[in-house]
Parts: C-alpha cells; sequence; structure tokens
C-alpha cells in the first residue's frame, strides 16, 4: 500500500512539473526550466557546452546539443522520466545552430552552417540511419542557420544568413519544393524563427548589422510582414512562442524577454530572467499541442498522433570513444581525462607546443615534450627569433650570412672594415676646373685656371674673371654712388650750420626796476626805465631799451630800439672794455 501511495504521489508529482514550467533555457552545461520568472529546476550533469534547444511537445522531450560532448553531438532529454539519450553521433568539423524536430513523421532536422547543409535523422523504432545523420539539401552560398517545423502542413523552414543575398525558405519534409518566402528586399540577416501553428503565423529575429535588430511576423507564405519590435546594442539569439507571448534569448544582456504575440504600437518588451555569468542560448516555451490545434483544420494528423501518444525511438548506439575527446592522445580508462602524445598538451591534447614557437624555423619536440628550433638561414635565438644581420654593417653595408651562420658586411665605395666602420683614405688627385664663358673683352678673353686636389682636404678652386663694361648696370651703379655723395656732403653742411646756430647766445627780455626812483605804481603815465638804469647793474644779462619817444624819434617808419640792439648785442659778442 505504500509502495503504490509513493508511485501515485511521484507521477502527481511529475505530471504538475510537466505542466508546471514556462520556458526551458540551455545555460553552459545546464538545462534550467523557470515559471513565473522563477527556476524551479535545472538539469545536466555531465554536459559542457549546449546550445541549440528544441521542444517535442507531443511526446515531452527536449533535444539539445552540446558542442563539447566527447562523441555525440545531439541529445534527447526525457523530462517525464528524466532521462538523457544520444542521438547523433559528432563529426570532427560540424557547427550545429539550429535545431526542429517533427511529430508526425519522427524527424529531427538541424542546420550546419560549416558544412552549408541540413541534415535529418528518423527517431522511429526500427528505422535505419546513419549514426551522423542523412543529408537533406547540400547548399552552395547560402549558409543556413535557424530551422523550424510546420507538422500541421508538413514543411520545413530555415534562414540563410549570407547577407549578400538573404533568405527565409522552405521545402517539403523530403527536400522537394524548395522555395524562397523572403529575400534581402525584406530582411537582413534572419538569427532564429519560430511557428505557431495556431495563428499560422512566422516569427523571426533579424539581427541588422550587429547594432540594429527587430522582432517581426508574417504569414506562413512570408505575406503580411509585421515589425513587432525595433531596437539598438541587443543581440538576440533565439526566438520562441507559447500561447500568448514571443520569447527571446539575448546574448548582449545576458537576459530572457518577452513581448506579446499582439503589441500595441511602441509596447516595450520585458525583462523576465537574468543571468550574471554565463548567457543563456538556447530557448522553448511549455506551449501545449492542445493549445496549438485547437480549431486548425490542418492540424489534424497531428491532433491524432497526440491523442495516441505515438513512441519514438530514443535510443541509438553511439560508439563510446572514437577519438574525437582526446585529439592528439587517449583516454584514462576510468575517467575522462586524456594521456597527450608527445608535442600535445591541453585539456584534450589539443594543443601542439609548437604552435607559434618558431618564428623563422622549423619546430619539433623533444623526447621529454619540449619543443626545440632549427633556425633558417639568417636567424638565431631559442625560438629563431633574432636576426644575425641587424645592426650588424655599418654606414649602408650590405650584410649577408655564409653556411656557418657568420655574417658579413659589403661596404659601399667610402667605407671599409669587418662592418664598414672606417673611412677610406682617398689619394690626392690633380684636376682641371673647366673654362667658364664670360662676357670679356677682346683684349683679355681667357680665364685663368687653378688647380685643386681631391680628397678629404679640398683646397678651394679660385677664377679669375675678366674685366668688362656693362652698358646698363655699370652706368646705373655710377648714378646712385654720384647721388649718394652729393646727399652725403648736403648732410655735412646742414649739420655745421645747426652746430654754428647753437652757439649763439639766448636773449632775454628782463626789465629791472631802480629802488631809488619813485615806484612805477605810482606814475601810472609812465612805465619805463632809462637805460643807464638799466646798465648800472653788474652785467647786463639780457638788453635793456629805450622808450620810443627817446630812441630816433625822426624816424617814424623804423622800429623802436632796433639799431640800439644791434649795438648792445656786438658790444657784448666783442666787448672793448672789460668791467
Amino acid at each position: 500500500m505504500l509502495k503504490t501511495l509513493c508511485l501515485l504521489a511521484y507521477v502527481s508529482l511529475t505530471i504538475g512539473f510537466v505542466h508546471a514550467w514556462d520556458v526551458a533555457i540551455t545555460v553552459g552545461d545546464q538545462i534550467e526550466f523557470y515559471t513565473n520568472q522563477t527556476k524551479i529546476s535545472n538539469e545536466g550533469v555531465r554536459f559542457r557546452e549546449l546550445t541549440a534547444l528544441a521542444y517535442d511537445a507531443v511526446h515531452n522531450i527536449l533535444l539539445f546539443v552540446d558542442t563539447q560532448n566527447d562523441n555525440a553531438s545531439i541529445f534527447s532529454y526525457d523530462i517525464t522520466k528524466k532521462e538523457y539519450k544520444p542521438l547523433v553521433r559528432r563529426r570532427s568539423y560540424e557547427n550545429i545552430q539550429g535545431l526542429a524536430f517533427d511529430p508526425v513523421t519522427r524527424k529531427l532536422f538541424w542546420t550546419d552552417t560549416n558544412e552549408k547543409s541540413i541534415y535529418w535523422k528518423s527517431l522511429k523504432p526500427g528505422s535505419k540511419n546513419d549514426t551522423y545523420g542523412n543529408l537533406l539539401i547540400k547548399m552552395d552560398d547560402e549558409v543556413p542557420r535557424a530551422i523550424a517545423v510546420d507538422s500541421c502542413r508538413g514543411y520545413i523552414y530555415w534562414t540563410n544568413i549570407n547577407i549578400t543575398k538573404p533568405t527565409i525558405e522552405r521545402a517539403r519534409l523530403d527536400g522537394s519544393e524548395r522555395t524562397v518566402i523572403l529575400n534581402s528586399t525584406s530582411i537582413y540577416k534572419v538569427v532564429s524563427i519560430a511557428i505557431d501553428q495556431n495563428t499560422k503565423n512566422l516569427y523571426w529575429i533579424d539581427d541588422k548589422e550587429g547594432i540594429h535588430y527587430s522582432i517581426e511576423s508574417s504569414d506562413l507564405d512570408g505575406k503580411n510582414q509585421k515589425k513587432l519590435l525595433a531596437g539598438t546594442n541587443h543581440m538576440p539569439n533565439t526566438i520562441t512562442v507559447s500561447k500568448d507571448y514571443i520569447y527571446w534569448a539575448d546574448l548582449g544582456y545576458k537576459s530572457v524577454w518577452k513581448l506579446p504575440k499582439n503589441p500595441i504600437p511602441y509596447e516595450e518588451p520585458e525583462e523576465i530572467i537574468h543571468f550574471q555569468v554565463v548567457p543563456p542560448f538556447g530557448i522553448v516555451a511549455n506551449y501545449r499541442i492542445s493549445e496549438q490545434i485547437s480549431d486548425v483544420p490542418e492540424c489534424g494528423e497531428l491532433a491524432s498522433i497526440a491523442e495516441n501518444k505515438t513512441v519514438i525511438n530514443d535510443i541509438y548506439t553511439i560508439p563510446s570513444d572514437v577519438g574525437l575527446f582526446c585529439l592528439h592522445g587517449v583516454k584514462v580508462e576510468g575517467i575522462t581525462t586524456c594521456k597527450c602524445s608527445t608535442g600535445y598538451i591541453g585539456e584534450r591534447c589539443e594543443i601542439s607546443v609548437c604552435h607559434n614557437f618558431c618564428l623563422q624555423g622549423d619546430c619539433s619536440a623533444t623526447a621529454n615534450g619540449e619543443p626545440i628550433c632549427k633556425c633558417k638561414t639568417g636567424y638565431t635565438g631559442a625560438r629563431c627569433d633574432v636576426n644575425i644581420c641587424e645592426g650588424h654593417c655599418l654606414n649602408f653595408g650590405k650584410c649577408s650570412v655564409d653556411a656557418n651562420q657568420k655574417p658579413s658586411c659589403k661596404c659601399s665605395v667610402d667605407f671599409e672594415g669587418d662592418r664598414c666602420e672606417i673611412v677610406k683614405a682617398l689619394p690626392v688627385t690633380t684636376t682641371t676646373v673647366p673654362i667658364e664663358n664670360c662676357n670679356c673683352t677682346k683684349e683679355d678673353n681667357k680665364s685663368v685656371l687653378l688647380t685643386t686636389s681631391e680628397g678629404p682636404d679640398k683646397d678651394d678652386v679660385y677664377v679669375e674673371a675678366c674685366n668688362s663694361w656693362d652698358p646698363i648696370r655699370d652706368p646705373i651703379i655710377m648714378a646712385l654712388g654720384t647721388m649718394a655723395g652729393l646727399l652725403f656732403v648736403a648732410c655735412t653742411l646742414l649739420v655745421m650750420k645747426v652746430l654754428r646756430l647753437r652757439r649763439r647766445p639766448r636773449i632775454k627780455r628782463r626789465i629791472i626796476v631802480n629802488k631809488n626812483v619813485t615806484p612805477l605804481t605810482a606814475r601810472p603815465d609812465q612805465c619805463e626805465i632809462t637805460i643807464e638804469n638799466c646798465c648800472n647793474m653788474n652785467i647786463c644779462e639780457t638788453p635793456c631799451f629805450e622808450p620810443r619817444n627817446t630812441i630816433r624819434p625822426n624816424l617814424l617808419n623804423g622800429k623802436p630800439g632796433k639799431e640800439e640792439k644791434r649795438n648792445l648785442i656786438a658790444n657784448m659778442e666783442n666787448p672793448d672794455d672789460p668791467y
């Protein structure tokens, strides 16, 4: 009884968990489940780097890619049983970006950008498949990335991210009827797509030049294209749809965002989950089959399969050790550790010790696994990074290396020595200087030639010029010289005249009043003194003049005192008798 109750409790909890989560996300080496923006569970104990993710709502399984797994690349995870199974064997050179599953045909599809191909593998019980998958479409110039399946109508859709001619294309599940539904006139670089069976719409992320992005939609034929959101500086990577919302993972912001399927104009998206260290890569929404196929006539076969719960074969024989984990070595028994071959290091023996070690030479590994270089001619050093000729020859000498790795110099004509460091001593030679043409007269029309010595200490060369008369230049020079001489003489005379005039005494007009006579203020009718009173002073510093009525009154036209002034000045300059 107790065991039965425990089993029922486990089943009820399992069923509750199946329908509890909203989104599942691949983050690093884990698959994390969230509901109402809260993580409720995480799965993954032996994985390394999980990327693409797909969800089969009919069989309730997740399909995902581990890019760093030992031998398998695509796995399944049964949410009900909590079991992991390897599905596709790992190729040595692959880059799986898109993953999709069709529950009707039970086919798994994926894109490989390195191979420019779309592959598939059947998960029906008893089906025969290549462990690496089967090639569906091989492309030439297109680079397929995202992929989605329309199970109701039997189509696969994928995106071509070759930016010279980007497209969104579709084809039948067998690869036939390949058609381009959107091209470069409508899109730039579509990195992810999702199909909503119920609304018959296609949703995608268009990454425009790494800066701008948009979330857009159209019908399944590529018509009625709508832009639901446009933004900048985000790196949206994968998109998924649920009954009411669109979700996408953002590598730039390390976040998960959501937006209603029919947003109002300029409605902003909501950030529901933020990661601190590792960004999310793949994302799927818990979109129930009953919600997808409700009232959709084309989904009759899908509804039948969902009701009957068909079985899929999720067990395949993947070799446990095909040598991909340890690239240049072997695994150690019992643990996931590599024993590397000589000359290789790293967790998977993927790094050669000679990688970029010898710069100018050939590298090889010793018995101890150490790199050693054999240098090219002209180079030396532990890593052949030293040029033997660098800086060896001086003074523009040319360097060369012999078979013994010894440098030698070829010097220019002016230098010598092992490194061209010595200046050559040049011999003294006699050289005749060529005759220069002159405008000479007939009487003297030859130039005198001198000799000089060549070498570091050269003597100056002098050539005697011939005498000649220029009819234009020489008269002008003579006229200018004459004018300069005349100006010089005139300036000299003016200077002498100025100096002579400065020697004459300055005459100051002074009136001296004798104290013994009646003051001038008492005689308003007279305001002068006699010449005798003026000259009775010790020295007459200035001449004195008599009034107009006392000096030559009979000369009416004469200037008063002019004659006496001249006499006084003459007496002062040439005194007859000293005082």
